[in-house]
C-alpha cells in the first residue's frame, strides 16, 4: 500500500514543486496538498480519507500558523501520533528547537536544489520509521 504524504503550505509554487518531486521518487507515495491548517484539519476529520504517513507543515501561513497547527494536531487524541515534519524556509536553530519541543518529528528547511528534495522525499518514503536527522546526514555524505 502506498504511503501518503500531506503537505500543508499556502505557497502553491512550493506545493507544485513538492508534488513534482513526489512523482519523481521510486517509492510509491500518494500526495495531498492542504493550503491551510483549516484545510488540513478538515481533511483529517473526514474518516473516509486515508490517514497520512507524514504531514509536512509550513510554519508561515495566514490565519493559523504552522506552530498553532502543530499544537492542535498534537493535542488531538486521534491525530497526535501522525508524524509531522516542519517544512519551512527557516533555518533558525530556535525554530528547530520549538518544533521538537512542540512534538514535531523533524525540521526540514525547504531545499533549493530540486534533486535534493527528491532524494529526501524518496528516503523518507522508503524508511519504516522516519529519522529525519539520520536521513539528512546520510544524504549529505553522498
Amino acid at each position: 500500500m502506498n504511503k501518503l504524504f500531506v503537505l500543508t503550505d499556502d505557497d502553491n509554487d512550493d506545493a507544485e514543486l513538492f508534488g513534482e518531486a513526489i512523482e519523481m521518487i521510486e517509492a510509491p507515495v500518494d500526495f495531498y496538498h492542504a493550503e491551510s491548517c483549516r484545510g488540513l484539519l478538515e481533511y483529517l476529520e473526514d474518516e473516509q480519507n486515508k490517514k497520512p504517513d507524514v504531514i509536512f507543515l509550513d510554519i508561515n501561513m495566514p490565519e493559523i500558523s504552522g506552530w498553532q497547527c502543530l499544537t492542535d494536531l498534537k493535542n488531538n487524541v486521534k491525530l497526535k501520533d501522525i508524524p509531522v515534519i516542519m517544512y519551512t524556509t527557516s533555518s533558525s536553530s530556535m525554530d528547530k528547537k520549538i518544533a521538537f519541543d512542540s512534538g514535531a518529528l523533524g525540521f526540514l528547511t525547504k531545499p533549493t536544489d530540486f534533486k535534493l528534495l527528491i532524494r529526501i522525499l524518496d528516503s523518507i518514503a522508503k524508511e519504516e520509521s522516519i529519522n529525519l536527522d539520520s536521513i539528512l546526514k546520510k544524504l549529505s555524505s553522498l
